[in-house]
């Protein structure tokens, strides 16, 4: 084996752990920022467009306090090994909203120039780290997962 593949070894699983409670650590804030009025610079964009996707059938303020809970929870049951199954199961919710927030918003996440807003990117943001924990979930459980007789050689 390469010393590369050595190291590489060594370091995968605490990276993986490192990795996934940074995340849930960055989705409780994220989700904070929304519960703690204030706290957000974007919390208007936020609103109008949670109030466009759902085309004022929930309060738009309330939306925002839902989805800066289930963004709290889903960080904290990203640290918490044994809610990794919940997590996963937060993560795919929210990776379907933001993707819904995206085709359904999307004129107005665009400016003159047909270019992302500083909030659009934002959401980009949130897709993207949404994904990268979804791996590390996944990753937790397939590690955690009991050995059976089929899988253990």
């Amino acid at each position: 084996m390469s010393p590369v593949h050595s190291l590489a070894s060594v370091t995968a699983n605490p990276l993986i752990v490192f990795t996934r409670l940074l995340l849930g650590l960055f989705f409780v804030w994220l989700g904070l920022t929304k519960l703690i009025p204030g706290w957000a610079s974007f919390e208007g964009d936020a609103v109008a467009l949670l109030g466009g996707l759902t085309h004022g059938t929930i309060d738009s303020q309330l939306a925002l306090y839902v989805l800066g809970g289930v963004q709290v929870i889903t960080g904290l049951t990203l640290c918490i090994v044994p809610a990794i199954n919940l997590a996963v199961i937060l993560l795919w919710l929210l990776l379907a909203l933001y993707g819904a927030l995206v085709v359904t918003q999307l004129p107005a996440m665009l400016d003159d120039k047909h270019l992302p807003t500083v909030f659009a990117q934002m959401i980009l943001r949130n897709i993207l780290l949404t994904i990268a924990a979804l791996a590390v979930a996944s990753h937790t459980i397939r590690v955690s997962a009991p050995k059976t007789a089929s899988t253990a050689k």
